[in-house]
């Protein structure tokens, strides 16, 4: 007997089955009693059992070499091993139609055959085939086994033809129950399908529906109830319908998608598929369809297109939609222009407030923008801060700048955000066609070109291109593209000017000053690059570069005994704003070898004035780490007192513009005698730029201004000529 959890997993699989199709103990017996098998017929079996046991094993190989010369069945028995074993099952069966226990275990044995041909496929045909077979050639074994005796071969015979019989109804009854079973599923896996399925009645012509599951009702709305029997969707008569009823007409599968609305208003879409099914007679007799709501994926293939077209932070115009526009518009062979925008400073937004800030207001620059632009005018973000408007129709430059202005202002009034008004601002190209360009290329070129125009010209305003601006913007490409490569390719250096004790003229420290020298301009001014690297977004990497320059050279002189005390370093509003500042400073001059009490760092009073609070964070933590921090051209900017007092500073940069006009100027030596007594009670030395006299170095010294730094003193130099400066003083001789 089999055991272990695959024969009681084959048992309960067995037992469910039986109790299904309903053949309990109560069912065997009335089978049995409706077949009259009775004791008698046990009794004349088993007389013969020992008889026939021999006999059965006789014919059995003649039985499987005439199942195997059948093609069907062959493929079930491909080997002798196979047959080997089946031969030996079979007899195991055979013995037991003779048994003359024909209960529950027995019934049980025969629902298990059952169920494995069912799952095998072997039809119904061979099973009573086989027992067709089985029982002519048991008629001369009986016939024997009872000695020829015609009443007892009688009567064993039909006892053995009733066990047979049994047998049959009950392997028939899996077939069927197997049937019922598949018929089942397939119906609850319809019914439960997400996809709507229905089937219409090919005639009439309406196709009636005579069944939909519950997705369909779900999917459009409507209770199974109301749509049975009335004409099918494939039947409708909208043009969404053109391919469906093409299919019918010819007799194959359709699809189409539909557009409906549905009963509170909203669009939906629907994707139908149609196949038909064919009768016994080759004509179609049904249809049978499913349906899926794909509203939501043409809801996101709609998005996905207006993304692929369009900005997703202002739901302007991208771009690529740009681009076929302007190519319509060059097509058409019409005049037009392109208003080229872009924002003046838009940087310092993003790195002041926030890029949260700037996206604000950007969308509301945006939203200005449209208002100004016509129906048949194109507005386009191209990235950043840069917009475009392809004026179509515009032919002259009169109509243009008419355009350009209105744009300048809309943009006058100040944007809301971030808590705070911001101004906002914009230096605009314009470019016309077909005089300024054929092309896209050379037309966005060109209109980029007169850009640079207006903010050259002083920002907020706009310019028309020509061929000297188109000279200028290749100059300035070159310009920065040869700033990028700069502190690669050895060509930046730091030079240092000192700055003196006014009370004894000793030498306090030096401010390190950018210098670029190129390979064929020569040595370029500060004043000519630094602008550039501001608007290219590359400041913040040469003023790293400048710090660990600096530091190194310090490290240099303090190993070598030159007495330079410290080096001061200008931080440009860029890198103030880095959000690791402090700690980036720590690790340069730790990896140097440097101490933090060797370095001052300098920042503008604009940039210290653009967030206070996060100025004095930043501050903070630069002191905390030993660093000297000076507020560089104080004076020009917009500090409050109150702000002051707080900010974490060591010392004030008077700015050279209240010095070049001392002691003459009495505006001037007022607010330079201000700033040296505002700077005693706060704790801060100061430092006054741009001395250049002896009268200007008595005043100051006279106000008790404690650091001076000018040409009176020296110039800018190279590390090597500084330190011939040092010498020259120490030893004037």
């Amino acid at each position: 007997m089999e055991r272990g959890p695959d024969a009681l997993g084959r048992a309960k699989e067995i037992g469910d089955f039986a109790a299904e199709m309903g053949i309990d103990a109560a069912e065997i017996e009335s089978r049995k009693a409706f077949l009259e098998l009775g004791e008698a017929d046990v009794r004349h079996l088993r007389a013969i059992r020992d008889r026939l046991s021999g006999a059965q094993h006789g014919f059995a190989d003649g039985f499987y070499e005439y199942l195997r010369r059948l093609p069907e069945l062959a493929a079930l028995l491909p080997d002798d091993a196979t047959v080997a074993r089946l031969k030996h099952a079979h007899g195991r069966y055979f013995d037991s139609l003779t048994g003359g226990d024909y209960g529950e275990e027995y019934v049980g044995g025969r629902l298990r055959v059952g169920m494995t041909h069912a799952r095998i496929g072997l039809t119904p045909k061979w099973y009573v085939g086989a027992f067709r077979k089985y029982l002519s050639d048991m008629l001369r074994a009986i016939w024997t086994a009872t000695d020829g005796e015609v009443g007892s071969f009688m009567a064993t015979f039909d006892a053995l033809l009733k066990v047979v019989m049994l047998d049959l109804g009950l392997t028939l009854d899996t077939y069927i129950h197997a049937d019922k079973r598949a018929i089942a599923l397939r119906d609850r896996a319809i019914e439960s399908s997400v996809n709507g399925i229905f089937i219409a009645a090919a005639a009439p012509h309406d196709c009636r529906l005579i069944y939909v599951n519950s997705a369909f009702s779900r999917i459009l709305g409507s209770p199974r109830e109301e749509v049975l029997e009335r004409p099918c969707l494939c039947a409708g008569d909208e043009d969404g319908f053109a391919a469906i009823r093409t299919a019918i007409a010819a007799g194959r599968d359709g699809y189409t998608t539909l557009s409906r609305s549905r009963a509170d208003g909203s669009q939906q879409w629907i994707e139908l598929f149609l196949a038909p099914v064919l009768g016994d007679a080759g004509g179609v007799t049904h249809y049978v369809g499913i349906l899926n709501d794909i509203t939501a994926r043409q809801e996101a293939e709609a998005q996905l297109a207006f993304v692929a077209h369009h900005d997703v932070l202002t739901g302007l115009a991208n771009r690529g939609l740009f681009d076929l526009r302007l190519r319509g518009a060059l097509a058409h062979g019409a005049s037009f222009a392109l208003c080229f925008i872009d924002l003046d400073r838009f940087k310092l937004i993003n790195d002041s407030l926030g890029h949260s800030a700037g996206d604000a207001v950007l969308v509301e620059v945006a939203r200005r923008l449209h208002g100004v632009c016509r129906s048949r005018d194109t507005l386009a973000r191209l990235g950043g801060d840069e917009f475009v408007i392809l004026l179509e129709g515009v032919a002259d430059a009169h109509a243009a700048a008419e355009i350009a202005t209105r744009v300048l202002g809309v943009l006058e009034p100040p944007v809301r955000a971030a808590g705070r008004d911001i101004d906002v601002a914009a230096s605009i190209g314009l470019a016309i066609h077909p005089d300024d360009g054929s092309d896209i290329e050379s037309l966005l070129r060109n209109a980029d070109a007169a850009m640079y125009a207006a903010k050259a010209a002083g920002r907020r305003t706009f310019r028309f291109y020509d061929e000297a601006m188109n000279r200028r913007a290749s100059q300035r490409l070159a310009f920065e593209s040869d700033l990028r490569r700069a502190a690669a390719r050895g060509q930046l250096q730091l030079f240092y000017q000192p700055q003196v004790r006014a009370d004894d003229g000793s030498l306090a420290g030096v401010e390190a000053l950018l210098r670029w020298h190129h390979p064929e301009r020569g040595m370029v001014s500060p004043v000519e690059f630094i602008p550039v690297a501001e608007e290219a977004g590359i400041i913040a990497e040469l003023g790293e570069w400048a710090l660990r320059e600096a530091v190194r050279q310090m490290v240099d002189w303090r190993r070598r005994g030159v007495g330079v005390p410290r080096v001061a370093v200008n931080l440009s509003p860029r890198q103030f704003r880095t959000p690791d500042l402090a700690e980036r400073i720590e690790q340069i001059v730790a990896d140097a070898g440097a101490q933090t009490a060797w370095i001052e760092l300098e920042i503008t009073e604009s940039a210290a004035m653009q967030d206070p609070r996060a100025a004095v964070a930043v501050l903070r933590r630069l002191r905390e780490r030993g660093l000297q921090v000076a507020l560089d051209d104080f004076g020009t900017g917009h500090s409050s007192l109150a702000m002051l007092r707080t900010l974490p500073l060591n010392a004030l940069k008077l700015d050279r513009s209240f010095v070049q006009n001392l002691p003459m100027s009495d505006t001037d030596a007022a607010v330079a005698a201000a700033v040296v007594t505002l700077s005693r009670p706060l704790g801060l030395s100061v430092v006054a730029e741009g001395v250049e006299t002896d009268a200007q170095r008595s005043f100051l010294a006279g106000l008790g201004c404690e650091l001076l730094q000018g040409f009176l003193f020296a110039r800018p130099l190279p590390a090597t000529q500084l330190e011939e400066w040092l010498e020259c003083r120490l030893d004037p001789a």
